[in-house]
């Protein structure tokens, strides 16, 4: 995600962006970018690790498969929704309990809006309105259970089983819920424009070496950890609506007042859809992937098309191919700046205008290289943020190193010193909870992370680094990574990271 920064922060980064690419004289050749000598190292770096990811491949048959349907009451701003999870014990141990994330209900009091008091003005322009989940019925293999709502912000649901789960044994959990959707312009909630449906249907915790990850959906950054699974979800809406999703689109069936929209997502570890009657679409095609921009400014439609075919093809050669055949990038009403979700990224629809160019540009890679860096390797985001931050702050840099050049990345890079001069190296590592604030989030999580990742390039070199790079991409494709792993893949290669990052000054 790109967090909102204080407006003085914000000007900066948009005006450090437009000048390093006005006083560069840049004119940008499309095959250029396909041809540069950085890419042209890393074709031969690709030749070498192509093969990882033909063993390190999850087991597709544990993966937990989801089937929603969902019918969207307009008027109320409601969904009613049937769900069944098909869900593997992928743990070491047999289990009598299974745990669902419900993040709706942290929209259900205004004490438990995930927002900072300073921005809940921004939040909820029209005043706290709330938003929830509803579980009318639960069953467990077709007869009905007990469970309980749990959770610092009752957004936790626990399912008894009547019978122990063996590990790699599966359950079939059925669901019926309402979901009600807040006047809220975060992530989950709708404006004047868009109906933005994130986050949004119970899905099933993650259960690693430290046990259930039950965390509660707070303010600070992305407070997210799921697993890779397969969705099929059928959503029925009013036909006035446009319909920006995760996955590829099946079937559409239009009726005299609905559409249904059948939906297929495998190897995703979210689901979210955003809808708008106010949409201009737009359309391109970069190495095989259909690219869906979804825009409320038509004037800026060509330019929002043009950043994400970029992108998805600046970073297929940096650090592996995107392996979907489709991505939206979506014009929300969404004040925080830019939000990735598997597919599809959501944008802050005040961004597409002409004087803020430079920064849907930014934003837009940003979000893009979040593909690579949560979607398809994903990581504890609330205890190890920087691991996909700091990652994909930098290969924002290396967005606009390939299409500007170096001299503009390292204007950029220059500025990011400037700006997080105050912060220390070893505060980059703590867990979001842990920040008092958003700016000092981004400023430590984002900022002084993409330094700490440059600087290993700088060590090591670009070989080393991009053929790194690309090697953890493909052994933890799919999968969750942690900062152990990142850590030890480098000292496999020769390479101590924390000798590198405890010298930034």
């Amino acid at each position: 995600m790109i967090i909102r920064f204080d407006r003085k922060v914000r000007r900066i980064v948009s005006f450090c962006i437009v000048l390093a690419i006005i006083l560069g004289s840049v004119v940008v050749d499309k095959s250029a970018i396909a041809t540069s000598k950085m890419q042209s190292l890393l074709y031969k770096i690709s030749s070498d690790t192509k093969n990882a990811n033909s063993s390190n491949e999850i087991n597709l048959s544990s993966l937990n498969e989801y089937n929603i349907v969902a019918e969207f009451d307009d008027e109320n701003k409601k969904l009613n929704c049937t769900q069944i999870t098909e869900y593997t014990n992928t743990g070491s141990d047999s289990i009598d309990k299974v745990y669902f994330h419900i993040y709706p209900n942290a929209f259900s009091k205004k004490e438990f809006a995930p927002f900072e008091e300073s921005e809940m003005k921004l939040a909820y322009p029209r005043g706290f309105n709330e938003g929830y989940i509803k579980i009318e019925k639960l069953f467990v293999e077709d007869k009905e259970v007990d469970y309980k709502i749990t959770g610092d912000k009752n957004d936790i649901l626990q399912i008894n089983l009547q019978d122990k789960l063996k590990k790699k044994d599966s359950v079939n959990i059925k669901f019926k819920y309402i979901v009600k959707l807040p006047n809220s312009l975060g992530r989950f909630g709708y404006g004047e424009n868009t109906v933005n449906v994130t986050n949004w249907f119970p899905i099933a915790c993650v259960q690693d070496q430290r046990g259930w990850n039950l965390k509660s959906y707070t303010e600070m950054g992305d407070p997210f950890y799921s697993e890779t699974s397969n969705f099929k979800i059928n959503i029925t809406v009013p036909k006035e609506y446009k319909l920006a999703y995760t996955g590829i689109l099946d079937e559409e069936k239009k009726s005299t007042e609905t559409t249904l929209y059948k939906i297929s997502a495998k190897k995703v570890r979210d689901f979210a859809f955003v809808m708008s009657k106010k949409f201009t679409i737009a359309t391109g095609k970069v190495k095989g992937v259909e690219i869906d921009t979804y825009n409320l400014n038509k004037n800026m439609a060509e330019k929002a098309t043009e950043v994400s075919e970029d992108a998805i093809s600046i970073f297929s050669d940096l650090f592996g191919k995107y392996p979907y055949k489709k991505y939206s990038v979506v014009a929300s009403d969404f004040y925080i700046g830019g939000m990735e979700y598997p597919m599809l990224s959501m944008i802050d629809k005040s961004m597409y205008t002409e004087s803020n160019r430079g920064l849907l540009e930014y934003v837009i890679a940003h979000e893009t290289a979040h593909q690579w860096w949560y979607s398809v390797v994903g990581n504890d985001e609330i205890s190890e943020p920087w691991l996909d931050e700091a990652l994909t702050e930098y290969s924002t840099l290396l967005y606009f190193e390939e299409k500007y050049g170096k001299k503009v990345a390292d204007r950029m890079f220059e500025e990011m010193k400037e700006e997080s001069k105050d912060y220390k190296a070893e505060d980059i590592f703590r867990a979001s909870t842990d920040y008092s604030n958003s700016v000092e989030y981004s400023m430590n999580v984002y900022t002084k992370g993409a330094i700490a990742i440059g600087e290993i390039r700088e060590k090591v070199g670009n070989k080393k680094f991009f053929s790194t790079l690309r090697e953890y991409f493909e052994d933890n494709k799919y999968k969750n990574a942690n900062a152990k792993t990142f850590v030890d893949l480098w000292e496999k290669n020769g390479v101590d990271v924390n000798k590198i990052i405890s010298e930034i000054k």
